[in-house]
């Protein structure tokens, strides 16, 4: 998060996040332009003398602008997450880049959210206007939370797992699921298994067909 004052004529740029809410129209005078920002955030009512020193940066590949008050906090969280182990607090922005999982409604007041990079959400779950922007890959699913199965890194997956593992399960991956020639299409099917890859799932060929039908994946579905 960019928050500094410059003495002299400066290019931001390739930021995740921009907060120019508590600049003064001297420190706008001081940025020459704002270029490859995931997020830029102005204050909520800008005065005249703002705005017309910001009119005067040039911006170039802003991915999304919002207006916030001064009392906004905002919190990012990089990485792999989901609403089971993050609980955005009142009065938050929650910023997720990188991959989250929503399988609930998040309830919290004056809590919202913006997302950078890919999402697995509940089909039919509604955001209201708690998300403020999707810019990357959503992916929608049926699915309970207690069927997910998510794994953080690579993941092989053979028979002996499909056997050991609950019916109607999602398995997730934040990278690649491997699954080993030794899984049958009826395995998956008795099991109503399903999956979901950040990256991308290897199969077998005589499976693809019942992995794609069953399957969404951020990259590519390969066939040994």
């Amino acid at each position: 998060m960019i928050k500094k004052f410059f003495s002299k004529k400066q290019k931001i740029e390739a930021q995740t996040i921009v907060d120019l809410r508590d600049y003064t129209p001297q420190a706008l005078s001081n940025i020459k332009s704002i270029a490859a920002v995931a997020l830029l955030i102005l204050p909520e009512n800008p005065d005249e003398a703002f705005v017309e020193a910001f009119s005067k940066i040039n911006l170039d590949a802003i991915g999304f602008t919002l207006n916030l008050s001064k009392d906004k906090k905002i919190v990012t969280y990089n990485g792999i997450y989901s609403l089971t182990n993050i609980d955005l607090p009142d009065h938050t922005l929650g910023v997720f880049n990188g991959i989250f999982v929503m399988s609930r409604a998040i309830t919290n007041e004056n809590a919202q959210y913006v997302i950078n990079g890919i999402m697995l959400k509940k089909s039919g779950l509604q955001h209201n206007s708690k998300c403020l922007m999707e810019n990357g890959l959503i992916f929608e699913m049926d699915f309970e939370e207690n069927d997910l199965k998510f794994f953080s890194n690579k993941i092989d997956i053979d028979l002996s797992f499909i056997r050991n593992i609950k019916e109607n399960s999602l398995i997730a991956s934040a990278d690649t699921i491997t699954i080993a020639a030794d899984v049958t299409e009826e395995a998956i099917i008795e099991k109503r298994i399903r999956f979901f890859a950040a990256n991308k799932i290897i199969c077998n060929r005589a499976i693809k067909g019942c992995v794609q039908a069953r399957a969404c994946v951020a990259n590519k579905i390969i066939s040994e």
